[in-house]
């Protein structure tokens, strides 16, 4: 069976998604721990969770065409497994900070 083709985009934003899933998860932390960095995040834009959105999309946007523009505008290529495992394991990161700080240190 023939591996289907990936663009540079697939890889790049899925990279991309791996990494944001895993800051998602720290800024959480972050902004619930520190009194200062929420009441920082609420001055931004009114509201903790609006500056929150707004630093997960602009990163994962940025970081996701950042990727597919290096390598002389090739973009990251990896096996197709790796992949699916990089995301994989970014999200599963992300969320299990998540859900364990709030289990856990909440």
């Amino acid at each position: 069976m023939e591996t289907p083709h990936l663009s540079k985009y697939t890889h790049s934003f899925a990279i991309a998604l791996a990494v944001t899933s895993v800051v998602n998860g720290l800024l959480v932390m972050a902004k619930e721990k520190n009194p200062a960095v929420l009441a920082a995040m609420k001055s931004l834009t009114g509201h903790h969770w609006i500056t929150h959105s707004v630093i997960v999309v602009t990163l994962f946007l940025v970081l996701g065409w950042g990727l597919s523009k290096i390598r002389g505008g090739i973009g990251v290529k990896l096996h197709q497994d790796n992949l699916i495992r990089l995301l994989a394991g970014g999200v599963f990161l992300g969320a299990l900070l998540i859900v364990g700080f709030y289990l856990l240190a909440d």
